[in-house]
């Protein structure tokens, strides 16, 4: 019986693997593409609590990532403005937690997400133990345009696993993606814009995606949430 190299259908199974990036690196593609780490995978420097000018000793660096690892740590900003940019991340949230993304948030208001909207960080699958049920039956699910446009539970992994997120920001457009499915797409001149924000808690808000640029912050709401491989490339 003539032999069969194995060879070809081992580099094929391996060539995966060889072209991921190693956590908290760059692809040569985001590199020559203008991408740029904010976080390094050792440290927290170009993050400060917001309104203070440290992190909070609740957001630590674990095993690579940066991890709130109790409630109390307040949400964590971006020394940097950033106005337009395509910003990515993998994160993770606990079983039942909640957390989130806010950009071109500014610190004249007491919260972050007074002018800064937010990429929802969330457990989406229903449990007797999850702390926030109300969000899940309004939809507001991971990946979603909080409070805005609701994503699927199916374009997101289960607590304790991975999930890349995507915030292409520029003027007035807003495009989010989940695991590479596009979750959002408005821009917030438009009336289907206007009529979301006037059926939303934010309707009335004065000062609520006003700014040009801002501070992305990654949400502190009391449940352990881990990001790493935090990249962004200004548009």
């Amino acid at each position: 019986m003539k032999a069969v190299s194995t060879l070809p259908l081992a580099l094929a199974l391996l060539a995966p693997t060889l072209l991921a990036a190693e956590p908290n690196t760059l692809t040569p593609e985001e590199k020559e593409q203008g991408f740029e780490l904010l976080f390094d995978g050792k440290s927290l420097d170009g993050w400060r609590t917001f309104r203070e000018e440290e992190p909070r000793a609740q957001w630590k660096v674990v095993d690579g990532t940066i991890t709130l690892t109790e409630g109390g740590g307040g949400d964590l900003i971006t020394k940097e403005e950033f106005g337009d940019f395509d910003f990515r991340c993998e994160w993770k949230i606990v079983s039942g937690g909640n957390s989130g993304i806010i950009w071109r948030s500014t610190e004249e208001h007491n919260y972050p997400w007074v002018s800064g909207p937010e990429y929802q960080i969330l457990d989406s699958f229903p449990s007797p133990t999850h702390k926030y049920p109300h969000e899940i039956e309004a939809k507001n699910l991971a990946g979603g345009l909080y409070a805005l446009k609701s994503a699927k539970p199916e374009w997101s992994k289960p607590a304790g696993e991975w999930n890349e997120a995507r915030l292409v920001i520029q003027g007035t457009r807003i495009t989010l993606y989940l695991n590479g499915t596009v979750t959002a797409d408005v821009d917030s001149t438009t009336d289907e814009f206007k009529e979301m924000l006037s059926k939303s808690k934010f309707n009335g808000w004065e000062h609520f995606n006003k700014a040009k640029q801002g501070h992305i912050a990654l949400q502190d709401h009391g449940d352990t949430v881990s990001f790493r491989t935090v990249r962004l490339r200004k548009l």
